[in-house]
C-alpha cells in the first residue's frame, strides 16, 4: 500500500486516471475562442456606458454587471424641416434631405417643392446635423453597443437557465489571452490560457444581468499545447497543480497578482523566446506570430461543455481519495479482486407481506404508496448488496419505485442522496413523493446560485420544524405508534394461524365409505350424491 493513502486509494487513483485520460482523448482541443454562443473582448466592453466590473454584492464576487438600456430616439427636427428629412433607425446612418416635397390635400396631390427652391431648408438641415444630431449619435453609439451587448448576453442566459442542468453550455471567462502562429503548425494559438467558469443571472428587480465566478476551481486550459507536442506542457500543469495546492487557487481577472506567476511561468515553460505583455490602456488581443505571446487582458465568451463538468468531478474524487482515511468496501470493489465463490445470501424478511409472523429478525417494510413484489425485491436486495440496477421503459414506475425506496430509508432514520442526468426527472420524482415526505427533500435544481439559495431555505424549514418538535411527546407518540403497529401485525399473524389450520385440513385425508380420500374429493362425491343427502335431510 502507498504511505498515506488509504486501502485501495492507489488503484482507485490509477483507475480515475485512466479514465480522465481517456476522456482527454475524445476532446478536441480549443485553439480559437468559439465565436457562435458569445462572445466579448476586454476592448470591446472596456468603455461602454454603465457597464461595471469587480462587484462586491452581498458577500458574492460579481466580475460583470450589464444593466438593461433603452434605446433613445433621435432628436426630432422642427415643423419646417421635418418633412424634408429622412432619419434612419441606426445612429450608424447620418439623416438624408429628401430633393422633392409631395404637398397632399387629403389623398390628393396638389404640389412639389424641390430643394432647390428652399435653401433655408438646407441651412436647418446643416444646423440640425451638427448640433442636435451628432451630439445625440455620438452618445447613442456607445449605448447601444451595451444593449447588443445585453441582448447577446440575455439570450445565453435564457438558454442556459430554460434547460437548467441539461444544457450543453456554459459562460467562461479567460484570462491571460494567447497567440502563437508555432513553425510547423497550421493552426495558430489565439486562446486564453486560464479559465474560470461562470455563472449569469438575471435580477428580477433590476432586470441587470450579473455574471459571477462559480464555486469551482480555474482551468489551466494547455490542451492545444499538447497537441503541439511541447515538452513543456507537463512542467506547466505541475506548476499549476501545485499552485492549486498551496490555495492559491482564487483568480480574478482584475487582480494582476492571482494569475501573474501562471502566466510568466507559461511563456518560460512553452516558448522561453516569447514574452508577457502587460496591457493597460491597448487591451486588443495580439496578432499571432511566431513567438508566443502571452497577455494580462481577458475574454468572456460562452462554449460547450462538452466534458468539462466530467472531468472537473474526477479531479475532484481523486483529491477526495487522497485525502480520505479509508474507502467504503463498494469503492473498493471496483479495483479489487473478488471472492471467487458464490454466495447465496438469505432474503430479508419483512413483516406484512406473505406473513407478519417474520421472526426475531423481521424489519419493517415503509411503502407508502402502492407496490409489487419487484419493489420488495429491490429493498431486499439493497439490504444484502452495495447497490442493485433496475432497469425498465418509460411508463413502468421507476419513479414510483424510487419514491417508495426514499420513503422506506428515510423512515430508518437513514439519509438518501438522488442524482439523476436531467434536472426534469429530479422534479418529478420530488412531485412523486408523498405530501408528508416531500417537506424532508431538498432539491438543487435549476442555476448553481439559485440552487444554494433553494438549498438553504429547505435547511432552514426543516430545522425550524425540528427546534418546534417536543422530543418528550414525539416519542410517546412513536411508542404508541409502534405499539399499535405491533398489536396489528399480531391479529394479522393471528388470521395467517388460522388460515393456514384450515388450509392443513384441507390437505388431510379423511375416512369416507371406507376409504381414504382427500377433501376435495369427498366435496366431489357429495356433490354427484346431492339428492340422496337432501332426503336424509327431510328424514
Amino acid at each position: 500500500m502507498t504511505e498515506g493513502l488509504a486501502a485501495g486509494a492507489p488503484q482507485i487513483l490509477d483507475l480515475l486516471n485512466y479514465i480522465e485520460q481517456v476522456e482527454k482523448l475524445k476532446t478536441k482541443p480549443a485553439f480559437s475562442v468559439p465565436t457562435e454562443f458569445f462572445v466579448a473582448y476586454q476592448h470591446e466592453l472596456k468603455g461602454l456606458p454603465e457597464l461595471q466590473f469587480n462587484l462586491q454584492v452581498e458577500g458574492d464576487d460579481v466580475w460583470l454587471r450589464l444593466p438593461r438600456l433603452q434605446e433613445i430616439a433621435a432628436p426630432e427636427p422642427d415643423e419646417v424641416l421635418r418633412p424634408w428629412v429622412t432619419l434612419p433607425k441606426s445612429c450608424e446612418k447620418a439623416p438624408e434631405l429628401k430633393g422633392e416635397v409631395i404637398i397632399l390635400e387629403g389623398k390628393r396631390e396638389v404640389a412639389r417643392e424641390r430643394i432647390e427652391d428652399h435653401p433655408e431648408v438646407r441651412e436647418l438641415f446643416d444646423w440640425y446635423v451638427e448640433y442636435l444630431w451628432e451630439p445625440w449619435a455620438a452618445a447613442e453609439r456607445p449605448r447601444r453597443k451595451t444593449i447588443a451587448r445585453y441582448n447577446q448576453l440575455f439570450s445565453l442566459q435564457q438558454t442556459i437557465s430554460s434547460e437548467g442542468a441539461d444544457t450543453p453550455l456554459e459562460l467562461a471567462w479567460g484570462i491571460g489571452y494567447a497567440s502563437w502562429r508555432k513553425e510547423g503548425f497550421a493552426t495558430p494559438v489565439k486562446y486564453p490560457l486560464l479559465v474560470q467558469p461562470c455563472e449569469v443571472t438575471l435580477n428580477e428587480k433590476t432586470f441587470d444581468l450579473e455574471v459571477r465566478p462559480r464555486d469551482v476551481e480555474p482551468r489551466l486550459e494547455a490542451d492545444c499545447y499538447a497537441e503541439i507536442e511541447l515538452p513543456g506542457v507537463r512542467q506547466l500543469e505541475a506548476f499549476w497543480r501545485s499552485a492549486l495546492a498551496t490555495g492559491a487557487n482564487r483568480v480574478n481577472p482584475f487582480e494582476a497578482s492571482t494569475f501573474d506567476g501562471t502566466l510568466k511561468s507559461a511563456v518560460g515553460h512553452l516558448d522561453p523566446s516569447g514574452s508577457y505583455e502587460v496591457r493597460t490602456d491597448d487591451v486588443t488581443p495580439p496578432v499571432p506570430s511566431d513567438k508566443l505571446k502571452i497577455t494580462n487582458t481577458w475574454v468572456l465568451f460562452g462554449r460547450k461543455r462538452s466534458g468539462d463538468i466530467f472531468l472537473e468531478d474526477i479531479r475532484r474524487l481523486k483529491k477526495k481519495v487522497e485525502e480520505a482515511t479509508s474507502l467504503p468496501s463498494v469503492i473498493r470493489s471496483f479495483v479489487e479482486h473478488g471472492d471467487s465463490t458464490v454466495r447465496v445470501r438469505p432474503e430479508q424478511p419483512f413483516r406484512g407481506l406473505s406473513t407478519s409472523d417474520g421472526g426475531s429478525n423481521a424489519m419493517e417494510l415503509f411503502f407508502p404508496m402502492a407496490y409489487n413484489d419487484e419493489q420488495v425485491s429491490i429493498i431486499r436486495k439493497l439490504h444484502a448488496n452495495d447497490g442493485v440496477v433496475v432497469q425498465g421503459p418509460p411508463g413502468t414506475g421507476k419513479t414510483h419505485t424510487i419514491a417508495n425506496v426514499i420513503c422506506h430509508y428515510l423512515a430508518q432514520g437513514k439519509r438518501v442522496l438522488v442524482t439523476a442526468k436531467g434536472e426534469s426527472a429530479l422534479a418529478v420524482l420530488q412531485e412523486k413523493l408523498p405530501e408528508g415526505v416531500r417537506p424532508l427533500s431538498v432539491a438543487l435544481l435549476s442555476d448553481e446560485r439559485d440552487g444554494m439559495k433553494q438549498f438553504e431555505h429547505s435547511i432552514q424549514t426543516i430545522a425550524s420544524s425540528v427546534a418546534s418538535i417536543n422530543p418528550t411527546r414525539s416519542a410517546a407518540n412513536i411508542a404508541a405508534a409502534e405499539q399499535k403497529l405491533n398489536q396489528l401485525h399480531a391479529k394479522i399473524s393471528h388470521v395467517d394461524r388460522t388460515v393456514a389450520a384450515y388450509a392443513s385440513k384441507h390437505m388431510q385425508q379423511c375416512q369416507f365409505q371406507g376409504l381414504e380420500v382427500m377433501p376435495e374429493q369427498m366435496a366431489k362425491l357429495v356433490l354427484q350424491d346431492a339428492q340422496a343427502h337432501l332426503s336424509l335431510i327431510h328424514i
